[in-house]
């Protein structure tokens, strides 16, 4: 796992507490289903021999998509500058995207998106430039921060979230978390699928699919923003219970010992201490 967007408390413990964990949990056919789904890509996919990025994206990341709930996407979108063209824009419903595909410029389809999605070729490393790109001259990580930065003004900062995948590696991006260099979540599927981890493949199934982006009705913000907000609260109290325990006992406890061992006058003690 790499990336410090959510915060490992609520990768490890946090999210287990969460309405829509206990409600997938509930609900055993749908995980399953997913489950099913996404092995039987990777299954199908493994025949390949050194697939490029077109096929690693029509074989395997557009079914994953599916199976996550983004059936409603439009590839290839352009916008003001040539070279800021994320392969995918995903929609909430084909709703949104039919009033997308009704705009005549490409950049102002941005306006009905819910994210971005970059597609790289199965298992290209997304931290460095892919010396057989003679078009790009960044990594797949320095694109999508470009093009999350593009769809953000072309949308006054409504799009905020953005995925990034090479088919197994698998990465969730916030625009508006700062530094934004490291503000995304990184998850390898084929090495969860192997391993049969079960509770990381909910997670990633939690986080990833549409309706983690989407309001329920009566809610004031998404499941994703509910995740980042109970990382930093855990992260607030663990700061505060620690700081109370280091002035309040662990520090007292300390000067007091060193009074008693120590021959210099306590005023001296208590100098030092302070």
């Amino acid at each position: 796992m790499q990336g410090q967007l959510f915060t490992h408390y609520f990768l490890t413990d946090g999210i287990r507490t969460t309405t829509e964990w206990k409600a997938s949990v509930a609900d055993a056919q749908e995980f399953a289903s997913f489950r099913k789904g996404i092995s039987e890509a990777f299954g199908s996919f493994a025949g390949y021999s050194d697939p490029n990025e077109a096929f690693t994206e029509q074989d395997l990341i557009r079914p994953i998509l599916e199976l996550l709930g983004w059936t409603a996407y439009m590839p290839q979108q352009g916008s003001a500058r040539n070279e800021d063209i994320p392969d995918h824009l995903l929609f909430e419903d084909e709703w949104a995207k039919a009033r997308a595909a009704s705009r005549k410029k490409p950049a102002d389809r941005f306006q009905d998106a819910l994210l971005i999605e970059e597609s790289k070729r199965y298992g290209l490393p997304l931290d460095y430039r892919d010396n057989e790109d003679k078009v790009q001259t960044n990594s797949p990580h320095g694109q999508i921060l470009r093009y999350l930065s593009t769809a953000g003004y072309t949308t006054d900062d409504r799009i905020r979230w953005g995925i990034l995948t090479n088919g197994a590696a698998w990465r969730l991006y916030d625009n508006r978390t700062r530094p934004r260099s490291s503000a995304y979540y990184e998850v390898d599927v084929p090495a969860i699928l192997e391993d049969d981890q079960q509770d990381e493949l909910r997670t990633f199934f939690l986080l990833f699919r549409r309706q983690a982006f989407t309001l329920d009705e009566g809610a004031t913000t998404t499941f994703v923003e509910t995740a980042l907000a109970e990382g930093r609260r855990y992260e607030e109290r663990v700061a505060k219970d620690l700081s109370g325990v280091v002035f309040e006992e662990i520090y007292p406890s300390l000067v007091t010992a060193l009074a008693e061992k120590s021959d210099a006058p306590l005023s001296e003690v208590r100098d030092a201490a302070l």
